[in-house]
């Protein structure tokens, strides 16, 4: 596995994802990135533009356009000498590349960029059908869940070309890992008797042979590729936050038992953990993890984005020393996110997000709608979107995509809030036993969070419930006071009456505004 690749005065770390000159990093977008690494790992070779579509954009539909900016970017940077075209054909590499490491060069269909340790593999599904006519199913489950996965802020996927090449291979996970540079892999089985389909899932971890995640699928064939369609995000969107939480314990645990400087990765995975404990500690942590991981790498969307959550966390707890200040920051790190790569369905939903707490409703829905085209596999997208529609008086649409959201990830960390988005929907709807059901479901999954509590607590004096009310807003006070100007941004109701409902009723249940 080539870790360093040396060309003139220019240093490629291809684990890093770092260009350098002459020790010094240079600024690089990602997609241009991954254009000159495949370039470079081909070094003397002409490279097809097919080829580095299918490496950098794998699954996409992409205009030549892009390629020739992301060549163009990369010439001003480098000088003009280094990338030759070869004229409606694809580039060539001119430089001599030294290499730090002794091993294999890179095969001619490995997508470069999956060299990161979030990486992950999508092997072809098996067809346990006996009936080989019935192969063309099973590849295209993975095709779409490759294809769906490569829209993922998170996550980087090896393309077809690569994991295809193992269909059927003795070899083990790990090794298949190991050779296509992966951290995890997707593996699969459909088997078709019948009328009847059944289709099984696994997320494997790379490096132990581990399996993390495992879902079986059973369903009748009334229309075969919408049903694939349907599995396939199924599985998308199980994937994702379940490898993203094996990637946070393992840099937590590289933290507590590694004195080695931990790389960028390791530091936006380390802060994602703190993120989600929510306490005032938790959040400085986090604060201080993404700032060394932008000292690290400057121009990181996913870092920017998280950074932006942890400036509004801190706003909507009231522990902020200037709320105004905070959202400002949160909304320029989100806006710089988005100006990084438009194509961020996660820069997308942090942006939305932001907007919602300055009040500009309509342009923070429009943000979240994007997002979804995007990746529409985006739960916490959808989830947000849900919360937004709720504090609009759209409590049909919300509940909807609450349940989308629910549904598509069902294990995901932001679950709680999506389960308080219904509350808050029967709320504005005046229907509040439902709310208070609702509220006390949210309040379970995350008791630690004030503002499920006081959703509770609304919907319990509204609900005549009284002595429940007062007790949910004795829960929700527990963190400390809060303000009625921190409430109207954590609650963003669109109309004034609804938002006037909200404050009597927790103040009937005795809360006090400051």
């Amino acid at each position: 596995m080539n870790t360093l690749l040396a060309f003139g005065p220019f240093q490629l770390l291809t684990h890093e994802r770092r260009l350098l000159r002459e020790g010094q990093q240079l600024l690089l977008g990602a997609r241009a990135f991954d254009v000159l690494l495949a370039l470079v790992n081909h070094a003397g070779q002409m490279v097809s533009k097919d080829q580095l579509f299918d490496w950098v954009w794998p699954g996409r539909v992409v205009e030549e356009n892009n390629l020739q900016v992301h060549v163009s970017t990369l010439r001003k940077l480098l000088g003009t000498q280094w990338i030759a075209t070869v004229p409606g054909r694809g580039y060539r590499f001119t430089g001599q590349v030294l290499r730090d490491a002794p091993t294999a060069q890179a095969s001619s269909t490995l997508p470069l960029q999956a060299s990161s340790r979030h990486s992950i593999a999508v092997l072809p599904f098996a067809n346990t059908s006996g009936d080989v006519g019935q192969e063309y199913f099973s590849d295209g489950i993975a095709e779409d869940v490759i294809s769906h996965l490569t829209r993922s802020s998170w996550l980087l996927v090896v393309a077809r070309n690569s994991s295809f090449t193992y269909r059927s291979s003795p070899a083990s996970p790990v090794q298949i890992c190991n050779e296509l540079e992966a951290r995890y892999l997707v593996t699969g089985s459909v088997r078709r008797a019948g009328n009847r389909l059944r289709v099984n899932a696994d997320l494997v971890d790379g490096q132990s042979g581990q399996t993390l995640w495992t879902q079986r699928f059973d369903s009748e064939l009334p229309d075969l590729f919408t049903l694939q369609e349907q599995i396939a995000n199924s599985i998308v969107s199980a994937i994702e936050p379940v490898a993203l939480r094996s990637e946070e314990k393992r840099a937590l645990h590289l933290a507590e038992h590694s004195g080695a400087d931990v790389q960028h990765w390791e530091l936006l995975m380390q802060a994602r953990w703190h993120f989600w404990r929510s306490t005032r500690e938790h959040l400085t942590s986090s604060e201080q993890l993404l700032v060394q991981a932008l000292a690290r790498k400057e121009r990181d969307g996913a870092s920017l984005s998280l950074l932006a959550f942890v400036h509004m966390s801190r706003v909507w707890a009231g522990w902020a020393e200037s709320s105004k200040g905070s959202l400002q920051e949160a909304l320029s790190c989100a806006m710089r996110a988005v100006a990084l790569d438009e194509q961020d369905s996660f820069a997308h939903f942090t942006l939305g997000t932001a907007l919602s707490c300055v009040g500009k409703m309509s342009q923070a829905i429009a943000e979240l709608e994007q997002a979804l085209r995007i990746y529409p596999q985006a739960a916490a997208a959808a989830g947000e979107l849900g919360r937004l529609l709720a504090f609009s008086g759209r409590s049909d649409e919300a509940h909807e995509y609450a349940l989308q959201a629910i549904d598509a990830s069902p294990h995901d960390p932001h679950r709680s809030l999506w389960i308080r988005t219904r509350a808050i929907g029967c709320f504005v709807a005046g229907q509040y036993e439902e709310g208070a059901r609702f509220a006390m479901q949210a309040v379970a999954q995350r008791p630690d969070w004030f503002f499920n509590h006081l959703a509770l607590a609304a919907c319990h004096a509204l609900a005549g419930h009284l002595p429940q009310a007062q007790a949910a807003v004795q829960a929700a006070l527990q963190g400390g006071s809060y303000g009625l100007k921190t409430l109207r941004i954590g609650h963003p109701f669109v109309r004034e009456e609804d938002f006037q409902r909200f404050v009597q009723a927790l103040a009937s249940a005795g809360w006090q505004s400051n």
